[in-house]
This record gives structure tokens, sequence and C-alpha cells, in this order.
């Protein structure tokens, strides 16, 4: 049995999981509702079209921090989908703290870019929007792992 991040980060498995990632992320911003849900949705986009392959890439230089982060998660989750360990009341808070803290390292090197600049104006209630995730991260991530 491999760790969750050695699967992610095969050379052969790091582009899947990426492209599943995006996928997963455009999924999440388009169901958020509301005005800050307008907001979200309208920045992401903008984001996108001023780069496609820098959201991409971005994702991608998360990657290994996410899933290093993921790895003690995916350990202790025994027979439970991951998606639901991750999300459960008494863990989602830790788990999205984690999360945030690769994002927040990964953020403060990259100034001036559309997905930093996208980053930096919702950080505030991003904790909130990664709970809501877990359970379609968990269950994307868990996909990998043979």
């Amino acid at each position: 049995m491999s760790t969750l991040s050695t699967a992610l980060l095969a050379p052969e498995t790091r582009p899947q999981v990426t492209e599943a990632l995006l996928r997963l992320a455009d999924s999440e911003v388009a169901g958020k509702k509301g005005i800050s849900g307008t907001m979200l949705r309208t920045a992401y986009s903008g984001a996108k079209k001023a780069s496609e392959s820098s959201v991409r890439k971005g994702i991608d230089r998360l990657l290994p921090g996410v899933a290093r982060a993921l790895d003690p998660h995916f350990d202790a989750k025994g027979d439970e989908p991951f998606g639901t360990y991750l999300s459960a009341p008494g863990r989602s808070g830790q788990v999205a703290d984690e999360l945030l803290a690769v994002a927040d390292a990964s953020a403060s090197r990259v100034e001036g870019n559309p997905l930093g600049r996208v980053y930096s104006s919702f950080r505030g209630k991003a904790k909130d929007h990664v709970i809501a995730a877990l359970p379609g991260l968990g269950a994307t991530l868990e996909g990998f792992v043979r």
C-alpha cells in the first residue's frame, strides 16, 4: 500500500491528479451561491481568462504540500471513505487549517499572479469554502490510490 503523497505525486499520475483537481475547483466554484459566490465565480473566471495555465500550475504547485498534509489523515481513515473522514465535524476545521497553511505559504511566493490576487481577496472566507470542498477533495484524491 502506498502513501497518499507517493500515489498522487508519481510522475505518471500527477498530471491526472492536477486535472482532476482543476475540475473539482471548477465544480466547487460554480456551485457557490449568494453574493460571495457571485464574487468568487467572477474572480475565479477572471483568473482563468487571464491565464488558465496559471490556475493549473497553481494547483500543481500546491499538490505536494497538500498531499503531505493529508498523508496522516489518509493513514488514519481506516475503511471510511476519505471524503467522509476529512469532513467529519470534529476534524474538518483542523484539516482546512492544515490545507490553508499550505496555500498561505504558496500565496506568499506568488505576488502579482492573477490566482494569488483571487486567493488574497477571499482568504478571510477560505476556511468555510475548504470545509465545504473536503468531501469532494477526499473522494477525488482517494481515486488515485491503488
